[in-house]
């Protein structure tokens, strides 16, 4: 999900919502400067190439789709605090990935404010409400492989103790819908691996324990949510890499008709604008996508 068809993220960063794009910058800005602990820091853009010189030529290497992620988790983020405190917590964004689930490892600034500031979201006073996962609801994140987690983590779970590795909080929305889900490491010193934030496609939580202040799962759509995230199964529509893929495999064909030439220009005016713009461009994205399978040209017949 790296290159550009077009002049890259560059002219368009100011369409980032203020603090996404400064936590953007001082990522960058902390690993150029070979700063402890920010050596992983924005990854995708240093992989297999010289280091990028600026945060659009980082974002470019990036590409819409993994662009899109990061505003779409910031926006989530903001209106579950709109304080922006939780926001705050993050120092650097490392690697970003997109399929089951969406979203980026992280550092915060402080690990134990950054709980603190989850469990404070509990009542939803002025944003969304965030609850912790149950251990099972949690276990896809505590190191190692799925089976031995679990083993590791029976007795606590017989205990109604506590995850070993990680905790995690997801948001409380709309069952079945995108939600944000955040993981915070418990062990020091750091594992890059258990300190993350993503989009669940599906969210599994119908609602909350209050006496447990722990999440409520859907026993159908926490089976989907769990094949979707773990394997892959039923994954949205990614609409940037769509067109992305189709625009590159028909560029210089020669019997295009003039609309899918006229339709790859509009599409790499517009796709940077869109990536940045969050959920509101991922929609309008895939209004784009219906208007490329209008346009693009018949398959080329073989023989």
């Amino acid at each position: 999900m790296t290159g550009s068809l077009d002049g890259g993220a560059g002219p368009h960063l100011a369409g980032l919502e203020g603090p996404l794009r400064e936590a953007l910058e001082r990522s960058l800005a902390d690993r150029l400067a070979r700063r402890p602990g920010a050596e992983l820091n924005l990854d995708n853009a240093f992989w297999g190439a010289p280091e990028p010189r600026d945060l659009g030529e980082a974002l470019t290497r990036f590409g819409p789709t993994c662009v899109n992620v990061v505003a779409r988790i910031f926006e989530r983020i903001r209106d579950i605090d709109p304080t922006l405190g939780l926001w705050a917590q993050i120092r650097y964004l490392r690697n970003v990935w997109v399929g089951g689930s969406a979203g980026f490892k992280a550092v915060y600034a402080e690990p134990a404010a950054m709980r603190e500031r989850l469990d404070g979201q509990f009542a939803g006073t002025g944003g969304r409400r965030m609850a912790r996962d149950t251990i099972l609801g949690g276990i896809e994140h505590q190191r190692g492989p799925l089976l031995g987690a679990l083993a590791g983590s029976m007795g606590s779970l017989l205990r109604g103790g506590e995850p070993l590795d990680a905790d995690s909080w997801r948001e409380v929305h709309r069952p079945d819908q995108e939600a944000v889900h955040i993981c915070v490491g418990k062990r020091e010193p750091r594992l890059p691996e258990l300190d993350d934030i993503h989009l669940d496609w599906r969210s599994p939580v119908v609602g909350v324990d209050e006496a447990t202040r722990r999440c409520r799962y859907g026993l159908f759509i926490g089976v989907v949510h769990w094949a979707q995230a773990r394997f892959g199964l039923g994954n949205p529509v990614f609409p940037f890499q769509s067109i992305d893929d189709r625009v590159a495999a028909l560029d210089g064909r020669g019997d295009a008709p003039a609309r899918w030439a006229d339709f790859a220009a509009r599409w790499r005016e517009a796709r940077w604008a869109l990536a940045v713009r969050g959920k509101a461009g991922a929609e309008e994205a895939l209004r784009w996508l219906r208007a490329c399978d209008e346009a693009a040209p018949a398959p080329a017949e073989s023989g």
